[in-house]
């Protein structure tokens, strides 16, 4: 068990199992209180998650920041026009705006790219298959819409974000496939794909994570 322990993907991935569970049975006594610390639960993620990365360099953090940045800006430009995934606006529990996007809605989407292409390179491992970027970028991009169709149906619940009419439109998911795809290749082409043993582990957590709530809630 010490030795277990000591290793830390599996110390940290206990520590995440346990984080979201304890989650888990707070949104179902509490949604609204435990909805609202969503930003803390994306921020300890995202630093255990990329903590592990190995080889980690300048150019490594620029581009997760440029990731960061840029689908923020795909989010304000989408909340301020429509034009992008639709007609929707942010609720409270995701935390502190700038121009009514919350500034951790970035690390959303960086926390997404990245799993999806740990989990991708994990199931090109098992089946021995050659991935290149666009491949890769396009089977992550899937794994991504997929994430996102789990969690629509209770985001609105949780007051995360709000769709008109409350009706999810078919553009969005086809906006997220084209920005995830595009995201995901430009972390392939800047040399990200390196072994992060927590990165599917991750994916696979949140996948579970919120289809329970929708189950329970």
């Amino acid at each position: 068990m010490k030795q277990w322990v000591q290793k830390p993907t599996n110390l940290f991935s206990a520590i995440l199992l346990i984080y979201y569970t304890v989650g888990l049975v707070g949104m179902a006594i509490n949604p609204v209180l435990f909805a609202g610390l969503t930003p803390i639960s994306l921020l300890l993620t995202g630093f255990i998650l990329f903590y592990l990365h190995p080889e980690k360099d300048i150019l490594f953090y620029a581009n997760l920041l440029f990731v960061f940045i840029g689908a923020w800006f795909l989010e304000m430009m989408g909340v301020s026009t429509g034009n992008i995934f639709g007609h929707y606006y942010y609720g409270k529990s995701l935390g502190i705006k700038i121009q009514e996007t919350p500034i951790i809605i970035g690390l959303n989407w960086l926390i997404v790219c990245y799993s999806s292409l740990q989990l991708v390179q994990q199931i090109a491992l098992q089946f021995k298959w050659k991935l290149n970027e666009i491949s890769g970028a396009a089977m992550a991009a899937f794994f991504m819409v997929l994430l996102d169709a789990i969690i629509e149906p209770i985001a609105q619940k949780l007051d995360f974000w709000q769709w008109e009419n409350g009706i999810i439109p078919i553009q969005n998911y086809t906006a997220w496939y084209f920005f995830g795809f595009a995201f995901c290749y430009w972390l392939l082409k800047a040399g990200l794909l390196k072994n992060n043993p927590l990165g599917w582990r991750v994916y696979l957590i949140q996948v579970v994570f919120f289809a329970l709530l929708n189950i329970i809630l």
